[in-house]
């Protein structure tokens, strides 16, 4: 079915293109039309190389399942052999057109379908080789049997990924998201490799006497190992060899802040929040019948994502500890954070606003082992999240009054709106529901103590949204008249200096619009980015003409 969906999109693609071809004149093709068969091409080699790929990787699976009784239906083998002789001399032919095209004509290797195609094929076969990879080492090791599949899958894509990779290579830092994504994808796994290796082996130092079953069909602490050998060498090639080194524009940073440190914090604080909890309910809380083992099994697993979170925290921090500018994207990151505790910390509340309900009620007197872990439930989450949200609230607070900047920041003005809206939101429907709740009773003749309890969570919602939503609402007035930072996009943009490959790129990546370089003889000192960015800021027009002098930059408005 695969191949019979490719045959016709393959069909469709070169009619179309027959077609541009036959009407165009002498030839003659606009920039459209090269987008348009650009898309066509680089998406047919893509659906290609995957074809050759499986059906490559399939047959040499059989082949490599040496001794074993093949129990593989030949529906399978017919798959694999149609999908090889199909997809290899497509391969093939597609491969040799987008080499004349990157040949003669230079705009090709700066092209966006040039450059998704090499991310997008070489993220796909990286993964496709990992998960191969994977099977290889646990069946080395012991952990899992020896699977033809696995080993193919790694010898077939690892190659494509090679090759990818090098081509990448030669367009340099242009295809920066490629390696932004494959630092991620690296970083995510040394993430649950190193998680997991650290609570395994919590789990076993605490389970020491075995009073936890776990049934596992493979060693956690091995599998863990392997994950982390897999993380280790995609992240050092994709982030230490490759991105860490690129100019730091909006995505480099966008990828730092967002996967390195948000995420990583976040990650940090649920796990220590989570450990806290257990840690309480054990001293102070019902435990039931467990013993310390038992209880504190599903620790280990907080503990080892409080590690690893802390880990790459304090990495990607130390990235940025010689930047003290403050972007949106630093913004960005503050507000997200600051608002993960404050809902943590409106939880908390939230649930203790529950309890002292519950706990005047008559029919919670047998649940009194629930409601002190309810209880202690609500003190962790008011102890972590209350004291994260008043430092980072305060430093926004202080950059506020600091700097006009951040007053006008768009990320402030939507974090305000949001809470408020959001929160309003939830405390006018919680609003209706305890009304509703209310009358019901009250017409059925069942008010009473019963009905207090029923609404013991619309209470809780209702003051805690009704605060948050009337704080921020209050910070919005009395900021409402400030005029909102809106970034200049669309702008015509003119650079006149230095030959620079990459330098138009990045300052369409940081403003948009349309930018483009004449290269002078009398050249200038190298451009700078950041100067570049910030001269453009301060200039007024649509249209702008910079100029690198040996000494500065000046920026002239285009008037027409």
């Amino acid at each position: 079915m695969i191949a019979a969906i490719f045959i016709q999109i393959l069909i469709v693609g070169l009619l179309f293109f027959a077609a541009f071809k036959l009407f165009s004149r002498a030839g003659k093709r606009g920039s459209s039309a090269f987008s348009i068969r650009r898309l066509f091409h680089y998406s047919l080699l893509f659906f290609s190389v995957v074809i050759a790929g499986v059906g490559l990787s399939g047959l040499l699976g059989r082949t490599l399942d040496f001794g074993r009784v093949i129990a593989e239906s030949r529906t399978d083998l017919a798959r694999n052999l149609s999908f090889t002789l199909v997809g290899i001399p497509l391969t093939y032919l597609f491969g040799r057109w987008s080499n004349r095209n990157l040949k003669d004509d230079p705009s090709e290797r700066k092209s966006l379908a040039w450059h998704a195609y090499l991310t997008i094929a070489s993220i796909t076969s990286l993964v496709v080789a990992l998960y191969g990879l994977h099977g290889v080492l646990s069946w080395a090791i012991g952990n899992d049997p020896y699977r033809g599949s696995a080993l193919s899958q790694l010898l077939v894509w690892a190659l494509i990924w090679i090759f990818h990779l090098r081509l990448s290579g030669h367009i340099g830092d242009a295809n920066r998201p490629q390696y932004l994504i494959g630092s991620a994808i690296g970083l995510s796994i040394f993430a649950v490799g190193l998680g997991g290796l650290v609570g395994n082996s919590i789990e076993q130092l605490i389970n020491l006497e075995k009073e936890v079953l776990s049934i596992e069909r493979t060693d956690p602490v091995v599998n863990s190992a392997i994950n982390l050998l897999l993380g280790i060498p995609v992240w050092l090639i994709y982030w230490y060899r490759g991105a860490l080194k690129f100019t730091r524009d909006f995505l480099w940073h966008a990828y730092v802040f967002l996967a390195g440190i948000a995420a990583s914090f976040i990650t940090l604080v649920v796990g220590l929040s989570v450990t806290l909890y257990d840690v309480l309910v054990w001293f102070f809380g019902d435990t039931g019948d467990d013993s310390a083992a038992q209880h504190f099994f599903s620790t280990a697993s907080a503990l080892g994502a409080s590690a690893t979170g802390l880990a790459i925290w304090t990495y990607h921090r130390s990235l940025l500890a010689e930047d003290r500018a403050r972007t949106e994207l630093r913004r960005i990151y503050e507000y997200i954070v600051s608002g993960v505790s404050l809902i943590a910390a409106s939880l908390g509340v939230l649930t203790i606003i529950v309890a002292a309900i519950e706990s005047v009620t008559p029919s919670d007197i047998s649940a009194s082992g629930a409601g002190s872990n309810s209880l202690i439930l609500a003190i962790t989450l008011l102890v972590v999240g209350a004291p994260i949200w008043w430092f980072f609230w305060n430093r926004i607070e202080r950059e506020v009054l600091k700097a006009e900047e951040d007053l006008a920041s768009p990320t402030r003005r939507i974090f305000l709106l949001m809470l408020f809206g959001v929160s309003g939101v939830a405390a006018v429907i919680s609003l209706i529901t305890g009304i509703f709740l209310l009358f019901d009773d009250i017409l059925n003749s069942q008010f009473g103590m019963n009905t207090f309890r029923d609404t013991r969570f619309v209470i809780g919602i209702l003051i805690t949204n009704a605060a948050i939503s009337g704080y921020h609402w209050a910070i919005y007035r009395s900021e409402k008249e400030v005029a909102v930072a809106i970034f200049q996009k669309g702008r015509n943009i003119t650079l006149v200096g230095p030959s620079d490959e990459h330098i138009v790129q990045l300052l369409k990546e940081q403003i948009g619009g349309h930018v483009q370089l004449w290269i002078s003889p009398d050249s200038g000192t190298p451009w700078n980015l950041q100067d570049l960015v910030e001269l453009i800021d301060e200039t007024d027009g649509k249209e702008l003409l910079v100029i690198n002098e040996k000494k500065s930059l000046r920026a002239l408005p285009i008037q027409h």
